[in-house]
């Protein structure tokens, strides 16, 4: 029997240095400056898709790497690291958006869509949720009908990452009177469409560099050819793509909390209390080995899922037990870490604070801890 290899080879090796050096170089050093300013920036993100950083895993034909989907929850964890804000727009962009035009598109789609993304000159973003539609997201009520050869969109969209800065937008819509999967279809919408707007971004408490925001649809009229899959079935091609996605989501918990510990080992061994580094206190101690161990053991799921993912294998429990085991660990890693830092940790000097701001999203977004238990029940009780 072959025993699975957890270890990263040479090639993925070379690329966590190389995406770390860059997150080092050009993200981390003003990472509070662009939270406090809440700026988005483009500069870095051009930089990152020259790098080849922006959308790695999607077709090289397509401005893509052409990579593994490990190599991009390699650079998820790394940008998370780093900004948690940055890479919540750039995975808005090339996964959410990049990811459903690559995998439901048309040619002429992925050739006018995907290389500006890959290119990191174009924000992308995918639009599901609406202001009476969260959870149960088969409630939408955004809309459409046909018109002759065109499509008329109605309706809006909130909570949507990149929705003030993106040029381009996946719309779920549904035809009227439809109900449940029935009626579902996606539309590729641009800025500057008539009838399409957004709103100003939204004041929020984490993740604060990255644009979030509503958009507006009144009368938007767009011919078939913007038309994403198959019309009808969007609520379909939506819990197809799915798994990609949730393989990913885990790695900004993973990000966070590795970021909280090199931060809480840093300080443990320079802060000085009762004549001694508090590092030496088995309080302390025992905060720092939780952190690490969870981490460790979050970080280890997660590649499984990615790999299960990779062998075309169904992830929906374990999609989302690594959701839900990642998400309530970063709350407590989070936590940990600001408490070992003490008073200095409430001050925005260290970097902690934001650490516990930006977590904080990661229970609620891309499926709520409530949601991702009952999914885990449903997959293990099947129908009772």
């Amino acid at each position: 029997m072959k025993l699975l290899d957890f270890s990263l080879g040479d090639e993925h090796k070379m690329l966590r240095d190389s995406i770390r050096r860059f997150c080092d170089k050009e993200l981390a050093p003003i990472a509070s400056t662009l939270d406090e300013e809440e700026r988005y920036p483009f500069d870095v993100l051009k930089k990152a898709g020259d790098s080849g950083f922006v959308g790695s895993y999607l077709p090289e034909k397509y401005g893509g790497g052409g990579s593994d989907l490990l190599s991009k929850a390699i650079i998820y964890e790394e940008f998370v690291r780093a900004c948690f804000g940055f890479n919540l727009s750039l995975n808005a962009s090339d996964l959410l958006f990049g990811n459903n035009v690559n995998k439901l598109g048309t040619e002429e789609q992925k050739l006018k869509y995907l290389p500006p993304v890959c290119r990191g000159e174009k924000l992308g973003c995918w639009a599901l949720t609406e202001p009476d539609s969260g959870s149960d997201a088969l409630s939408i009520k955004s809309s459409w009908v046909k018109d002759g050869p065109d499509y008329i969109l109605n309706g809006s969209k909130t909570f949507i990452t990149n929705a003030p800065a993106a040029e381009f937008f996946v719309v779920i819509t549904r035809a009227p009177g439809s109900k449940k999967r029935a009626g579902g279809t996606a539309f590729i919408l641009e800025r500057g469409m008539g009838g399409l707007s957004t709103g100003a971004p939204m004041k929020k408490m984490g993740s604060r560099c990255s644009p979030t925001g509503e958009i507006f649809m009144d009368n938007v009229r767009v011919p078939a050819s913007q038309v994403l899959g198959t019309e009808g079935e969007a609520f379909n091609d939506m819990l197809k793509s799915l798994d990609v996605e949730r393989s990913l989501t885990p790695f900004s918990s993973i990000g966070i909390s590795q970021a909280c510990l090199d931060a809480s080992l840093a300080y443990a061994r320079t802060r000085v209390q009762f004549g001694q580094p508090i590092g030496n206190f088995q309080l302390i101690q025992e905060k720092i080995a939780e952190m690490a161990t969870a981490l460790e053991v979050a970080r280890t799921f997660a590649y499984k899922v990615v790999w299960m993912v990779q062998q075309g294998m169904k992830v929906t429990k374990e999609a989302a037990m690594i959701k839900l085991f990642a998400s309530t660990m970063v709350t407590r890693t989070t936590n940990e870490a600001l408490q070992i830092h003490g008073g200095y940790g409430y001050m925005r000097e260290y970097p902690v604070e934001r650490y516990l701001r930006d977590a904080r999203l990661l229970e609620i977004g891309a499926g709520t801890t409530e949601i991702q238990k009952l999914i885990v029940a449903r997959e293990l009780l099947g129908k009772i």
